[in-house]
C-alpha cells in the first residue's frame, strides 16, 4: 500500500493513518488455534492478505488438525463448568482491563479492522465502539448479578461483515454471563479477533473460558456446529458458511443468535428532500461496499416518483470514491476477496443488461479487489437479486404502482435484520413502524447508523431467557 501523508484533510486522519502503519510495521506472527488456553499448532499454515493491497501479509495462520474442534469443545465443557462456579461480578471483572485498552487505543483497533477487513474509518470505528458499547453493558450487568443459570458452551461463528464488534461483543455477553466461548471467525480476517484474544489472556482470562479456531476449509465450522455438546451457537455475517447455519436443528436444548445478513429493504414515499433520500440511501446500500450487516439491498419506490428518484440516486452514486479505505476521502474501500471478487463480476455480467447505474473505482486504487458498485432497475421477480441478499454492492431498485404496494413488498422480502423509510408523510411511516417485520428500523437516516451485535447481552445466554 502506498504511503499517502498528504491526503488526510483531518487531523484524526492523520493520527488514523499513523496507527494503520504501525498496524503494518508490526512483528508478523504466526497465528495457532487456541483451546485450553493453549496455543496448538499444525504445521500446516495458510496466509491471511489484506483486501486493501494484496501485498500486504500479516501472518501466517495454522490450519487446524483434523479433530482440533472436538478436543476443543471437549475442554471448553470442562473449563465452563469450574467458570460458572465464579461470581458474576468477578467474571465481568477480567474484561475490565480489555475493555480499557481498546478505548485507550480506538484508533489502533479500528486501524486494525481497516488492515484486515477494507473497512473505511468511518465503518472501522463503528466496530470500536460498538464493542465498547457492548462491553460496557456486559460488566455493568456482570456486577449487578446476572439472572439465571448459564447454558453451556456457546460457538460464535462469524464473517467478514463484522469482524470485531459481533463476534467479540457476543463472545464477552456470554462469558459474562458463566458460559464458555469458541469463536470461529472468517478465514478472509481473523486477525482483530486475534488481537482481542491476546487481551483476554494479558487480564487474566481463565484458559479455555474464550478459544479460538480458524481455517481455510470451513470444517472446522461443521465440526462446531453440528457438536451436541454446544449449547448454543451465534451466526453473524452473510455467505453460504453462515447461511448453511439456518438448517440446524434448533430446538429447546440448542440457543441460536441469527444475526445472519438480510437485504435489509428501504421504502422511498414522498421524502420531504428526495436529493437526501437518494444519498442516504446509497450509503445505505454501499458503505463497506455492500457488506455491512445492514446494508440495504433493495430499494422500493413508487411510479409517480421512479424518475425523480433514479435522477438523484444516480447522481449520488457517481460521487462514491472506492480506494484505499485510509484515505480520507475514501466512501469504500475492497470487497473481501478475489475469490469474492470473482463470484461478484460474475453476477455483474448475467445481469448487466439491468444496470442503470455505476460507481467506478478510482485510478489510484491499490491492488485489491476493487469492484464497481451497480444499482440495477427492471429485474423479475424470479431472478435471485429480488429476493435474495447477494452481499455484494449492488442495490436493486423496485418500483410499484402504490404505497400499498410498496408494503407488500417488504413483506414479500427477506429482511433480515433492519428494513427503513424515507417520507414526510406520518401515517407512512407510522404504518411502516406497525408492519415492517425487522428487527431494526432506520427512519429518514441511512442504515451505516446501526450497529451489530443487536442482541450482545448477557442474560441471552442464560437458561431463564430461554
Amino acid at each position: 500500500m502506498v504511503d499517502l501523508p498528504d491526503i488526510q484533510t483531518t487531523e484524526e486522519g492523520r493520527e488514523y493513518e499513523k496507527n494503520v502503519m504501525m498496524v503494518l510495521s508490526g512483528e508478523k506472527k504466526d497465528y495457532p488455534s487456541y483451546f485450553g488456553g493453549f496455543m496448538i499448532a499444525s504445521g500446516a499454515e495458510f496466509d491471511v492478505i489484506s483486501p486493501i493491497d494484496e501485498t500486504i501479509k500479516f501472518g501466517a495462520f495454522q490450519e487446524p488438525e483434523d479433530g482440533i474442534m472436538l478436543e476443543a469443545v471437549t475442554s471448553a465443557v470442562k473449563t465452563q463448568k469450574e467458570w460458572a462456579q465464579v461470581p458474576s461480578a468477578e467474571r465481568a471483572a477480567y474484561f475490565e482491563m480489555p475493555l480499557r485498552t481498546i478505548k485507550a487505543r480506538r484508533l489502533f483497533y479500528a486501524a486494525a479492522v481497516t488492515v484486515a477487513a477494507g473497512m473505511a474509518r468511518e465503518d472501522a470505528l463503528l466496530e470500536v465502539d460498538r464493542l465498547i458499547e457492548i462491553m460496557e453493558k456486559a460488566i455493568a450487568d456482570g456486577k449487578a448479578g446476572i439472572a439465571g443459570e448459564p447454558t453451556g458452551v456457546w460457538a460464535v461463528i462469524s464473517a467478514h461483515n463484522s469482524p470485531l464488534a459481533a463476534p467479540a461483543g457476543y463472545a464477552v455477553a456470554a462469558m459474562v454471563a458463566g458460559n464458555s466461548v469458541i469463536m470461529n471467525p472468517s478465514r478472509y480476517c481473523p486477525s482483530p479477533l486475534y488481537m482481542f484474544y491476546s487481551l483476554t489472556e494479558k487480564a487474566g482470562l481463565p484458559g479455555g473460558v474464550l478459544n479460538l479456531i480458524t481455517d481455510t476449509r470451513d470444517k472446522s465450522t461443521d465440526d462446531l456446529a453440528n457438536d451436541m455438546r454446544v449449547a448454543g451457537v451465534v451466526a453473524a455475517g452473510s455467505g453460504e458458511r453462515l447461511e448453511d447455519l439456518m438448517f440446524l436443528q434448533v430446538d429447546d436444548e440448542l440457543g441460536f443468535v441469527n444475526e445472519i445478513k438480510g437485504m435489509n429493504p428501504a421504502i422511498v414515499y414522498h421524502p420531504a428532500d428526495m436529493k437526501a433520500a437518494a444519498r442516504a440511501v446509497a450509503e445505505s446500500a454501499f458503505a463497506y461496499s455492500g457488506q455491512r450487516p445492514f446494508s440495504c439491498s433493495k430499494v422500493i419506490i413508487t411510479a409517480d416518483e421512479q424518475r425523480k428518484f433514479m435522477d438523484a440516486l444516480s447522481a449520488e452514486v457517481g460521487k462514491l470514491t472506492i480506494s484505499d479505505p485510509v484515505n480520507d476521502t475514501t466512501f469504500s474501500g475492497p470487497i473481501i476477496s478475489r475469490k469474492s471478487e470473482e463470484s461478484y463480476r460474475k453476477i455483474l455480467a448475467e445481469n448487466a443488461g439491468y444496470i442503470v447505474a455505476k460507481a467506478e473505482p478510482s485510478d489510484d486504487a491499490p491492488m485489491g479487489p476493487y469492484v464497481p458498485f451497480a444499482v440495477m432497475a427492471g429485474l423479475d421477480d424470479e431472478n435471485d437479486l429480488s429476493f435474495m441478499d447477494s452481499g455484494f454492492p449492488i442495490l436493486n431498485v423496485k418500483v410499484v404502482e402504490s404505497l400499498d404496494d410498496a408494503f407488500l413488498e417488504l413483506e414479500n422480502t427477506e429482511c433480515g435484520l433492519s428494513a427503513g423509510i424515507f417520507s414526510k408523510d406520518q401515517k407512512a411511516i407510522d404504518r411502516f413502524s406497525g408492519e415492517a417485520e425487522a428487527p431494526l428500523r432506520y427512519i429518514n437516516k441511512s442504515s451505516r447508523s446501526l450497529a451489530p451485535g443487536i442482541w450482545a447481552e448477557a442474560k441471552r445466554f442464560t437458561k431463564r431467557s430461554a
